[in-house]
C-alpha cells in the first residue's frame, strides 16, 4: 500500500513546482508554508544575501514573526555561514540574532547557492533539537527549494527584488501594524485624560490624542490606496437610495461643523431614479471628502450638490460653493498625496493627507473623471462622474425589502455651560454616541428639523429659556412625539418634568454610568425590527410610516411569497400582516412564519380590510396577538399599538406566574435596582427567547425568592440598597440547591479587582456595565447550555 502522507507531500510539491512558473511575488511565502505544513517545522523564513552580507526577506510562513516583512533587511553579527563559499552550509547557534518564532524553540540556519552570483538563506525552527542526522535531510530540502526558486527567478527575469505589487503588500502590512500602535496611543491618552490634570497637561494629552487620530486617519487611507494600487479592492456595488446616501454625508459634515450657518442643498435631476446601483462606500468617501473641502472654504451660505444622469450607466455629481476659492497653483496639485497638509485652510477638517488622493483613485476605480474649477473670491466647483446602473423608475415604486441599517447614535445636548457640555460630550463619545451641543432655542428646533436623534439631554436651567416649556414644545413636534428627553438640573423638579414627558431626571452632577444605561435602553428599543406585509402599496407605505414614527425599523414587503427568504437571517421583533393577499395569503403566511422555531414566540398584528373572515380566523387561533380593522383604525392608533407590543419585551414576568411554571422550564432571576438596567437586561433576554425572567430590586428580595423557588440562572447587580449583591450571592450559595447554579455578577464600577471580589463572594462570572449586548447574551447562553436546559 502506498503511504498516503507521502503521496500528499508529492502532490503538494508538484503544485509548488507549478506555482513557481507563475512568477507570483508571494511564491517564497508558499515555499515556507509548504515546509511548515509538510515537514512539521514550526516556522520558516527565506532570505536572499544582498550587499554587506545583509539578508533580505523573500518570504515567510504564516507562523513566523510578523516583523519579517517581505523586502525588509536583517543582519546577524555572529553568523558563521556568511564566509561559507560552499554550495551548501548548515549551522545551529543559540546565539543567532535572528529569531523567527514567537516561542523559545530550536532554530537552524541553512545557506545555499542559487547561481554564480546569488545565494539564499533559509531559517527554520522546530520543537525538538536538530540532530546530526537532520543535516542530510535538510540538504535535500535545500536542493528542492533551490530548483523551484531558480524556476521562479527565470520567470521573473532573475529579479527577486520587490516589484510594485509586493510593495503595495508591504505598505498594507506595515500600515496595519502601525494602526495597532496608534490605537494604543489613543486609548492610553483617553484614559490619561480622565485623570486630574492641570490645564497645560490636559492640552498636551489632547494634542497627543489628536495627532494619533490624524496618524490613524492617514494609515487607513494609505491602506486603501495600496489596495487600489494592487487591484485587491473589492467590487461592492449594490442598490442604494441616492438621497439617503447624500443626506448621510451631509449629516456627517454638519456634525463636524456644528456651529456654522451653511446650508446644503441636494438637487437631483428628474431623470435620476430613487435607487441606483453603485459602490456605496466609495461614493460616500468621495462626496464626504469634497464636501469637507467646500465646507472649510464656505463659513456661511449655501453648498449645492447636483446629480445628473449622463447615460443609463453613468451619473455626474457637481458640488458648488460661493466660498473664498482656491488658487490656481493649489488646484494643479490638489489630488497629489499630502498636498492638503501644506495648506492652513484645510487643517482640522477631518481629512488626511491622502483623502483627496484616495477620492481621486476611487473615482477612477468607478470608471469616472474628476476636476475642479475655482476662482479666488468666487467659490469652487468640484465635478465628478462615476459608473452606476440607473434602475428603472417603476422598479423603485416597490418598497425596499431590506431595513435601513442605521445606528441611531445621535444625541442632542441642550446645555449652556461650556465645562458641563465638554465633559458630557467626552463621555458620550467614549461610549460610542455622537453628541450635537446647542445652547439656544433656535438651534434646538433647527437641529430637530434637520436630524434624527436617539434622545435629547436637556438642562432645564437655561438663561432666557423656560426649560420645562421647551420640553413641552419638543414633544409637540409630530416627528418628536416619541423622542426620549432626559432632563438634568441642579434643582429637584422631577415631578413636573415627568408629567411633561421626560423619561429620566438627573440632579447635577450627572451619574454618567446611569446616563449611558438610559441611552442604551433606548438604543436597543430603536433597533427593533418590525415586519409589515401588504400587497397594497399605499397602505404598506402608511404602515411603514407608522412604524418609523414610533421610532422603529420597518422591513416592508408587498409580495407575500418573498417574506420567508427575506426574514430567514433577521431578528424580527413584531410582524404586521394583511390577510387578503395572493398566495400565500395572510393566514398561510402567518402559519409559515410561526412554523420557524426562531419566530415561534413572535407577536403578530393582523391589520386587514378583509370582510367575513371570522370563520377563517379559527385556522390561526393562538398564532396572532392583535386584530385591527383598516377601516376603523387610524394610523396614529396603529403606531400606539406597535409601541405597546414592542414594550412587551421590557416587562418582566409576574413572579406568581414563573413560580407556577414546571421545573423543566428555564427560569432566570435578575436582581437590579435601576429601572433602565432592568429594561436593558429584560429586553435582551426576552428578545433571545428567555421568557421566564423575574426582576427584584435588592439582594434581600433575591434571597427570599431563591429560597421560595429554584432559578436556573441568577444575574446579580452588586451595588444595591438594603442588601448588596456581594452579601446576597454569599447567602444564596449557602442554599444547597444553589451550590452549582450559575450566578453572573454585574457592576458599574469596573475597577481593578472587581472581578476577583465578585468571584470571592460566590459569583460564577462577571460582566462590567455598561453591558455589551453581544457579550452578555453569549455568556447567558453559555451558562444556560451548561445546565442542559435549552
Amino acid at each position: 500500500m502506498i503511504p498516503i502522507n507521502k503521496f500528499e507531500i508529492l502532490d503538494n510539491y508538484s503544485n509548488l513546482i507549478k506555482a513557481s512558473f507563475q512568477g507570483k511575488d508571494n511564491f517564497p511565502d508558499e515555499i515556507c508554508n509548504f515546509l511548515v505544513s509538510d515537514f512539521e517545522f514550526q516556522s520558516a523564513v527565506l532570505f536572499k544575501y544582498i550587499q554587506n552580507d545583509s539578508l533580505q526577506v523573500l518570504g515567510k510562513s504564516s507562523t513566523a514573526r510578523k516583523n519579517y516583512l517581505r523586502g525588509s533587511e536583517f543582519n546577524c553579527s555572529v553568523c558563521k555561514l556568511k564566509t561559507n563559499v560552499n554550495d551548501f552550509g548548515i549551522n545551529s547557534d543559540s546565539n543567532c540574532e535572528l529569531q523567527i518564532s514567537e516561542f523559545v524553540i530550536y532554530e537552524s540556519c541553512v545557506a545555499f547557492t542559487l547561481n554564480s552570483n546569488e545565494r539564499a538563506f533559509l531559517k527554520i525552527a522546530k520543537k525538538i533539537p536538530f540532530s546530526q542526522s537532520d543535516a542530510e535531510f535538510i540538504r535535500k530540502i535545500a536542493d528542492y527549494i533551490k530548483y523551484i526558486l531558480i524556476n521562479w527567478l527565470n520567470i521573473r527575469g532573475g529579479n527577486t527584488l520587490l516589484s510594485e505589487k509586493p510593495f503595495g503588500d508591504l505598505v498594507s502590512d506595515s500600515s496595519n501594524e502601525l494602526r495597532k500602535f496608534a490605537n494604543s496611543i489613543i486609548g492610553s491618552a483617553s484614559i490619561l485624560g480622565e485623570d486630574n490634570l492641570t490645564s497645560s497637561q490636559y492640552e498636551y494629552v489632547h494634542q497627543i490624542k489628536k495627532s494619533s487620530q490624524s496618524l490613524l486617519l492617514n494609515l487607513k487611507d494609505l491602506i486603501d490606496v495600496s489596495k487600489l494600487e494592487s487591484s485587491s479592492h473589492e467590487d461592492q456595488r449594490k442598490n442604494v437610495n441616492l438621497k439617503n446616501v447624500v443626506d448621510e454625508c451631509i449629516s456627517n459634515i454638519n456634525l463636524k461643523f456644528s456651529s456654522s450657518n451653511r446650508i446644503f442643498s441636494f438637487i437631483p435631476d428628474s431623470t435620476i431614479p430613487i435607487v441606483i446601483n453603485i459602490d456605496e462606500n466609495k461614493l460616500k468617501y468621495i462626496l464626504t471628502s469634497l464636501l469637507l473641502i467646500s465646507s472649510r472654504l464656505t463659513e456661511a451660505n449655501e453648498i449645492k450638490i447636483r446629480a445628473n444622469a449622463l447615460s443609463t450607466e453613468k451619473i455626474q455629481f457637481v458640488i458648488t460653493d460661493n466660498g473664498k476659492g482656491i488658487s490656481e497653483s493649489i488646484q494643479k496639485n490638489i489630488f497629489e498625496p499630502f498636498s492638503l497638509t501644506k495648506i492652513d485652510d484645510f487643517s482640522n477638517t477631518g481629512l488626511s493627507g491622502l483623502s483627496l488622493t484616495l477620492a481621486y483613485k476611487y473615482v477612477k476605480a468607478l470608471s469616472g473623471d474628476i476636476r475642479i474649477t475655482s476662482y479666488i473670491g468666487n467659490g469652487s466647483t468640484f465635478s465628478f462622474s462615476v459608473k452606476a446602473d440607473l434602475l428603472k423608475a417603476s422598479e423603485n415604486e416597490i418598497v425596499s425589502k431590506l431595513p435601513k441599517i442605521t445606528t441611531q447614535n445621535n444625541i442632542l445636548v441642550i446645555e449652556d455651560d461650556y465645562a458641563t457640555s465638554k465633559l458630557l460630550s467626552n463621555y458620550l463619545n467614549k461610549w460610542g454616541y455622537s453628541p450635537t451641543i446647542v445652547n439656544n432655542e433656535d438651534q434646538v428646533f433647527t437641529q430637530l428639523e434637520k436630524e434624527k436623534y436617539l434622545a435629547v439631554i436637556l438642562d432645564i436651567e437655561l438663561p432666557h429659556i423656560n426649560g420645562l416649556e421647551l420640553l413641552k414644545r419638543i414633544h409637540s413636534i409630530p416627528n418628536c412625539k416619541n423622542l426620549p428627553v432626559i432632563v438634568c438640573s441642579v434643582e429637584v423638579e422631577s415631578q413636573k418634568a415627568f408629567l411633561l414627558g421626560a423619561v429620566e431626571y438627573f440632579i447635577k452632577p450627572i451619574n454618567y454610568n446611569f446616563l449611558v444605561e438610559v441611552l442604551t435602553s433606548y438604543k436597543l428599543r430603536k433597533n427593533s425590527n418590525v415586519l409589515c406585509v401588504d400587497d397594497d402599496l399605499p397602505t404598506l407605505n402608511l404602515v411603514k410610516q407608522a412604524i418609523e414614527t414610533a421610532g422603529f425599523i420597518a422591513i416592508a414587503e408587498n409580495v407575500s411569497a418573498n417574506v420567508m427568504p427575506l426574514i430567514h437571517d433577521k431578528q424580527i421583533d413584531l410582524a404586521i400582516v394583511d390577510l387578503d393577499m395572493p398566495f400565500p395569503n395572510g393566514f398561510e403566511l402567518i402559519k409559515l412564519i410561526k412554523s420557524e422555531p426562531k419566530f415561534a414566540q413572535l407577536p403578530i398584528i393582523i391589520y386587514t380590510g378583509k370582510e367575513n373572515f371570522q370563520e377563517d380566523l379559527k385556522q390561526i387561533d393562538g398564532l396572532f396577538d392583535e386584530l385591527l380593522d383598516k377601516k376603523s383604525t387610524r394610523i396614529e392608533d396603529l403606531a400606539d399599538v406597535i409601541n405597546k407590543m414592542i414594550n412587551r419585551y421590557e416587562e418582566p414576568s409576574p413572579v406568581e406566574e414563573v413560580i407556577k411554571k414546571p421545573s423543566d422550564e428555564l427560569k432566570i432571576l435578575f436582581a437590579e435596582d435601576y429601572k433602565h438596567s432592568q429594561i436593558i437586561v429584560t429586553r435582551l433576554l426576552k428578545k433571545n427567547g428567555f421568557e421566564n425572567v423575574v426582576v427584584v430590586e435588592n439582594g434581600e428580595e433575591a434571597l427570599k425568592l431563591a429560597k421560595q423557588d429554584h432559578f436556573d440562572l441568577i444575574l446579580m447587580d452588586m451595588q444595591m440598597p438594603i442588601m448588596n449583591g456581594f452579601e446576597a450571592t454569599s447567602q444564596i450559595r449557602l442554599i444547597p440547591s444553589y451550590k452549582d447554579t450559575p450566578i453572573i455578577a454585574l457592576t458599574a464600577f469596573a475597577m481593578k479587582g472587581d472581578k476577583e471580589k465578585c468571584i470571592e463572594a460566590g459569583a460564577t462570572d462577571y460582566i462590567p456595565k455598561p453591558i455589551d449586548s453581544k457579550e452578555f447574551i453569549e455568556k447567558v447562553k453559555y451558562y444556560v447550555n451548561s445546565m442542559k436546559k435549552v
